[in-house]
């Protein structure tokens, strides 16, 4: 797994009202690290937005420390298993898990969970691209 996964932050527009007990967050682009165009990401987020349905509840992007690198995600309430099911459908490496504020990146292929210490210390207020 890309390592530089373990160094995402998030960008939000604005902080929601309040944060779940537990969440994950998600993203459809550029599934397997490969580089796909706008358009393209754009069509796979609008899928797995009516994929997810009521479950989400919130939009932040996932960045690189630099910001050179930055994709559109959502946060969603759901159990592990749902989330590295979805993860696995849209073709993704890993996906985010927070539980009581802690922050793991989950292997999409294998389930193993890396921790990754609080969330919020990784939360920043952005504007939207």
């Amino acid at each position: 797994m890309n390592p530089d996964y373990l160094k995402t932050v998030f960008l939000l527009s604005k902080l929601p009202e309040f944060w779940p007990f537990e969440f994950a967050i998600i993203t459809a682009c550029n599934p397997m690290d490969k580089k796909l165009s706008e358009a393209e990401n754009s069509n796979r987020q609008q899928m797995l937005l009516d994929r997810i349905g009521n479950k989400f509840f919130f939009q932040l992007d996932g960045c690189s420390l630099d910001h050179t690198h930055r994709e559109q995600s959502f946060a969603l309430t759901c159990s592990r298993k749902e989330a590295l099911e979805i993860g696995k459908e849209f073709g993704q490496r890993a996906v985010f898990y927070v539980t009581n504020g802690n922050l793991e990146l989950m292997d999409c292929k294998n389930g193993s969970k890396k921790e990754m210490g609080n969330f919020i210390k990784r939360v920043f207020l952005s504007e939207p691209e």
